[in-house]
């Protein structure tokens, strides 16, 4: 059970209580007081917070569902965007943030949610400085930049989706050599091995994106350079291309 649902549990019990106390004073008090009806109508209301409360507490600690579509893409239900939102993004990886076996892949890919609007505006300020804009090599540099946004930006969802389907609990479990022993762990290897999957594809996703920003930090330094350097710049441009073509392929 997880800690947000036993607060809730636990604030749903103390408010009942309340609501009982309450309402038996209410009623006791109409009741000497010859309120007849008023004791009666205490009494509904008293009842139909007694049975609300907890509905109320089940709703919110409601955990969104998860589906997997035909190509196995990872989907969080309730996000119809083409991708989520940095917000979004680091919302879903803070749940995992000091787990011991997800925590460091979730740090990461806040970290990296955090840099990536910086990196790309570091480039196209670059970009805007060094050439003329709408100019032939204006257009190239440009739209690499952006195509690497992009992509990283596509990077991060894919993680964010990834880890959204996990669990630190059961992480744990399957991990454990203690329990492995037993037949009816040893029945989870299919699962555990899903999670090793989508935890390599995360882990790999983070480091394509930090080459990424360390290509396009170097972008930037060589563009704000002489204008001698259109051979780096170039060679830059390249490795940016390649990795964004390679992440599209893996993804």
């Amino acid at each position: 059970m997880s800690g947000k649902r036993v607060i809730a549990i636990v604030l749903s019990v103390i408010l009942d209580i309340l609501a009982l106390i309450i309402g038996a004073i209410v009623i006791f008090a109409s009741i000497f007081g010859g309120n007849l009806l008023g004791a009666l109508l205490a009494f509904v209301i008293v009842l139909g917070l007694m049975i609300a409360i907890p509905l109320v507490g089940v709703l919110i600690t409601k955990d969104r569902p998860v589906r997997i579509n035909e190509n196995k893409t990872i989907n969080v239900e309730g996000f119809e965007e083409k991708h989520l939102s940095i917000k979004e993004i680091k919302r879903v990886a803070s749940k995992y943030q000091y787990g011991f076996y997800l925590g460091k892949t979730a740090r990461s890919i806040i970290n990296q949610a955090n840099l990536v609007e910086k990196k790309i505006n570091e480039a196209k300020e670059a970009v805007n400085n060094r050439f003329e804009p709408n100019s032939i090599t204006w257009d190239r540099y440009m739209g690499v930049v952006n195509v690497a946004a992009d992509t990283a930006i596509t990077n991060l969802d894919m993680m964010a989706r990834r880890i959204s389907v996990l669990d630190e609990k059961e992480y744990s479990t399957l991990t454990n050599p203690i329990k492995h022993l037993t037949h009816r762990e040893s029945l989870n290897s299919g699962r555990l091995e899903f999670y090793k999957e989508n935890k390599e594809y995360i882990d790999r996703g983070i480091q394509d994106n930090e080459d990424m920003f360390n290509r396009l930090d170097t972008l930037s330094i060589e563009l704000r350079k002489s204008a001698d350097n259109s051979t780096k710049t170039d060679a830059v441009i390249e490795d940016i291309e390649e990795i964004t073509s390679q992440i599209k392929y893996y993804n």
